[in-house]
């Protein structure tokens, strides 16, 4: 008798497990055991994106139960679940293409439970948290230089800047800007970044453009960048292979330089067909425009509908580092403009110059002359998911987003 009742049990047992199991996959429905839940999705102040499409996800940890629904035009999304305790969850990303961005909406909720004693329909509201990244990313930095076999010695005037849309809408690069972080360098341990708020190590809210804000040029829709595609900045257009035989060509048609014919008159002239990007504004006598040979870093921005010129004057801040000159005072352009940026660091020891907002880690290269740059690492799971259109890793965060290459993509 007692070897049936053990069966039984067993039997019973395995029944509710097929049971369980089904409940995963299908609908449940069962009056008498199940309740609705009503979750309403709420966008975050000042967002106002539609809400309706949203996938809920209701999961059961204790059982390993799972249900979802779809949000309507409201925000509402009507689950029908069986008995238990639940967490709601979901996670969106939209792509605004006036402002550049792709903003991800995602939400937990509290414990959610559902008993026969409660009322057969319970709502609960799920408020969203939001993050972005940039429809256009900066996927390779090479800044160090190489070493010229001609020469022996190092060669640096081949620094280039390559951006990327990571998204699967066109973005266009009419007005977006790029620059460089004040200080020159990544800061040495112990010290800090002359941008911090008052009384705290704590950086400002803003990010210090240095020596030349850059953009370029359009009317709103006259650069596209399709999904996939890439766009090259040199700082100067020309062959470099020529000089140093291990070096890159950037004076390929297409291409664009930071360079302007008057602002830096002391850089070489691009080749034919480059590009040229605007220099808005500038401070200093320099002729030539520099990047950080050992810890660069820079930015993308927009100047959030605003005219060069309102923009300047709305963001031009005296350098508290340097009192009495003007030579590098700094525009500060608000985080909230700033599509993506990379930090470069000599040791892992130095100190940070944006805000984790924008970047929470860094990249490093062995050292200046070496032929190395910092560049993006692919996304795979993204990457499948797109059909294969490649998609780079954008986690805000360049100590996991971004791998040194031992040559540079664009290297002979």
């Amino acid at each position: 008798m007692r070897k049936i009742f053990i069966f039984t049990i067993l039997m019973l047992s395995l029944a509710m497990s097929g049971c369980m199991k089904d409940l995963k996959m299908s609908e449940f429905t069962d009056d008498a055991i199940s309740s609705t839940i009503n979750v309403t999705v709420a966008m975050p102040a000042g967002y106002t994106y539609s809400v309706e499409g949203m996938v809920i996800k209701l999961s059961d940890p204790s059982t390993g139960l799972q249900f979802s629904g779809t949000t309507n035009a409201a925000g509402v999304a009507t689950i029908r679940v069986a008995h238990g305790s639940y967490v709601a969850t979901t996670d969106a990303k939209i792509t605004d293409e006036d402002k550049g961005f792709i903003f991800i909406f995602n939400g937990t909720s509290s414990k959610i439970r559902v008993t026969p004693s409660d009322a057969k329909t319970v709502s609960v509201g799920l408020p969203l948290n939001v993050s972005k990244t940039g429809q256009v990313i900066i996927k390779e930095l090479y800044y160090g230089g190489c070493m010229n076999p001609l020469t022996g010695k190092s060669y640096a005037n081949d620094k280039y800047i390559i951006l990327y849309n990571n998204s699967d809408k066109v973005a266009y690069l009419d007005s977006l800007c790029v620059g460089m972080v004040d200080p020159f360098n990544a800061p040495t341990s112990g010290k800090t970044s002359n941008w911090v708020k008052s009384g705290t190590t704590e950086l400002r809210d803003s990010v210090p453009n240095s020596s030349i804000g850059w953009m370029f040029g359009g009317t709103g829709k006259t650069h596209p960048l399709n999904p996939g595609e890439q766009v090259v900045l040199s700082l100067n257009g020309i062959d470099h292979t020529v000089t140093a035989p291990t070096s890159v060509n950037l004076g390929v048609a297409g291409y664009w330089a930071l360079y302007d014919p008057i602002l830096t008159k002391g850089q070489s002239t691009p080749q034919p067909g480059v590009n040229l990007m605007k220099g808005y504004w500038k401070v200093g006598t320099a002729t030539q425009y520099s990047l950080s040979m050992s810890s660069p870093a820079v930015f993308i921005y927009s100047m959030g509908g605003k005219t060069p010129a309102k923009f300047v004057t709305d963001t031009y801040t005296w350098n508290p580092g340097y009192a009495t000159n003007r030579s590098f005072d700094c525009l500060m352009v608000d985080k909230n403009l700033v599509i993506d940026g990379v930090e470069c660091f000599r040791s892992t020891t130095d100190s940070k110059r944006l805000r984790p907002e924008i970047d929470n880690g860094f990249a490093m290269t062995e050292g200046s002359g070496t032929g190395q740059s910092v560049h993006r690492k692919v996304d795979p799971v993204a990457t499948a998911a797109a059909g294969g259109r490649i998609v780079y890793m954008d986690t805000n965060n360049s100590t996991n987003d971004f791998e040194m290459r031992t040559k540079a993509s664009l290297a002979n």
